[in-house]
């Protein structure tokens, strides 16, 4: 997602924040306003223009997707996508989609099932 290209896409509907909750300060504060339970990293967290959570990371089931690499996991980031877009279009969302697997693949980072 730190591509250009997705940079431009994700600037269409969002502000990134990166929030480092070992060196800023009150971060650890926020973080437990987001976050009910310990999450694995990168956990991640789609707010409206008041502060108010929409969707995270985390699945009900099955806990963070972290950084998706698993089907499951992109799938769900799709949905968490589509479920807070605004401006993006389905074909932007299917670019960061791709995007984020080619970024994987590049990565060395394959599917647990494709061994």
């Amino acid at each position: 997602m730190a591509t250009k290209d997705a940079a431009a896409l994700l600037s269409k509907d969002f502000v990134i924040v990166k929030i480092d909750t070992d060196r800023a300060i009150g971060a650890k504060d926020l973080a437990k306003r987001f976050i009910d339970k310990e999450q694995g990293l990168p956990w991640f967290v789609f707010l409206d223009g008041n502060g108010k959570r929409l969707i995270d990371s985390t699945r009900s089931k099955t806990g963070n997707i972290g950084h998706p690499a698993q089907p499951e996991e992109v799938a769900y980031f799709k949905t968490m996508i589509q479920q807070v877009k605004k401006h993006l279009t389905d074909n932007d969302v299917n670019a960061l989609i791709q995007s984020l697997e080619a970024f994987n693949k590049a990565a060395g980072i394959q599917p647990a099932n494709a061994h």
